[in-house]
């Protein structure tokens, strides 16, 4: 015994990892990117009550919104791999864009346009919005609400930030960002029940708005932008542009009747013929 070993217990002897026991195969999911959206922050949400916030203090809740920070940004790469997939227009934007081989060298070629996202982070809104650009060439509209929540999507991810890198403790470029006033004691992350209602609606908000927007570009690329560039009929056709609808259609919000204009898909089909005069 030396002074060596004078500071903590000693460590337990080495035990090599297996990397596969922390994983599983699942299926890949039919749903829109709305819906696996839904699934993932439902499941945080119905089990974050108050008492169970309670019973687990702040630590489980810092975790919840790092889930729900992760669902949000799973979304943007489903929904751009999706569009990437479809649109020539994004198709041509794209082309000269980078990807890290490791996503081609283990990813199934079916999901290659999703895993050329693997290498970006979606955690603050001007990688969002410089993402979307440079990949699909959309510019998000700076008067739409989808711009509206990723300024508030951007402070969730401030605190995401302190939780993820330094044990709750907010650092002083975070601090700043979120305005926070000076301290001569540190400050930490403290999300109840009602912070973190809050934040899931952030996350929600800013899927739904960028949900609406992406939709309504994709529709008018399939109307106007695709017969300009001399697109085949069968990329113009009536099948496309329900297979774009489907994209982006929530079936559950459509099954709980939340969505304000809902339509059947004859009726989409005729209303945007008629808005475009097709």
């Amino acid at each position: 015994m030396t002074w060596k070993n004078s500071v903590n217990m000693p460590h337990v002897a080495l035990i090599a990892q297996d990397p596969t026991l922390f994983v599983e195969e699942i299926s890949i999911s039919k749903k829109s990117p709305i819906d696996n959206f839904y699934e993932t922050t439902s499941e945080i949400n119905t089990k974050c009550t108050p008492g169970f916030i309670s019973s687990n203090g702040n630590s489980i809740t810092s975790l919840m919104l790092v889930g729900l920070i992760s669902a949000t940004e799973n979304y943007f790469r489903e929904i751009l791999g999706e569009i990437l997939s479809i649109c020539p227009i994004a198709q041509k934007k794209s082309v000269e864009q980078k990807i890290q081989l490791g996503s081609l060298l283990w990813g199934d070629k079916s999901v290659h346009n999703k895993t050329a996202f693997e290498f970006l982070a979606f955690s603050n809104s001007k990688n969002i919005t410089d993402t979307f650009n440079s990949f699909i060439e959309h510019v998000v509209s700076q008067h739409g609400a989808w711009k509206s929540w990723l300024n508030e999507f951007d402070k969730l991810c401030e605190l995401r930030h302190a939780i993820v890198h330094s044990d709750n403790l907010i650092a002083g470029k975070n601090a700043i960002k979120l305005n926070l006033q000076r301290s001569k004691k540190p400050q930490r992350i403290k999300i109840d029940y009602a912070n973190l209602q809050n934040a899931s609606l952030v996350c929600t908000s800013t899927v739904q708005a960028a949900n609406n927007e992406l939709f309504e570009m994709m529709v008018k690329r399939w109307a106007v932008s695709w017969r300009q560039l001399g697109c085949p009929p069968e990329q113009i056709s009536d099948k496309n542009l329900l297979a774009i609808r489907n994209l982006f259609l929530s079936k559950r919000d459509n099954r709980n009747r939340t969505i304000t204009a809902r339509q059947s898909a004859q009726d989409f089909i005729s209303h945007v013929k008629a808005d475009f005069s097709l």
